[in-house]
């Protein structure tokens, strides 16, 4: 298994103007847990007509799941085609990559891989 060295806190950081800056941050030092960036999986190419009910199942069925996000686009409500599955367990998160990346649905053929964390320089690429 690959490791993953972090120069510092992974936040994420909104800003508000020069002077207002949010700082939910948790260095992966200070929460003691290193395995965070293990648990969370990006899942592309997912069919248009997907709910997030219908994500959650299909990756409930590998093991017990943090978080799940379909997500949409914010005037329309329409699927962008991928989503997030945060799973508590990393054997669970990397059980999904090895089990449900390349799986057929519908007309799509999902990729499952680990999500990279939020930075400002891959924001709104």
């Amino acid at each position: 298994m690959e490791t993953q060295l972090s120069n510092g806190p992974t936040c994420n950081n909104t800003a508000n103007g020069p002077t207002t800056v949010n700082n939910n941050c948790s260095s992966p030092v200070d929460s003691g847990n290193t395995e965070d960036s293990k648990t969370n999986l990006i899942v592309n190419y997912l069919p248009q007509n997907m709910t997030q009910e219908e994500l959650k199942s299909l990756f409930g069925s590998i093991g017990e799941i943090e978080s799940c996000k379909l997500v949409r686009d914010k005037i329309t409500g329409q699927s962008l085609g991928y989503g997030f599955v945060n799973y508590i367990d990393p054997k669970d998160a990397e059980k999904a990559i090895n089990t449900l990346n390349g799986l057929r649905l519908q007309t799509k053929t999902i990729k499952v891989s680990y999500a990279r964390p939020s930075s400002a320089s891959i924001r709104d690429a």
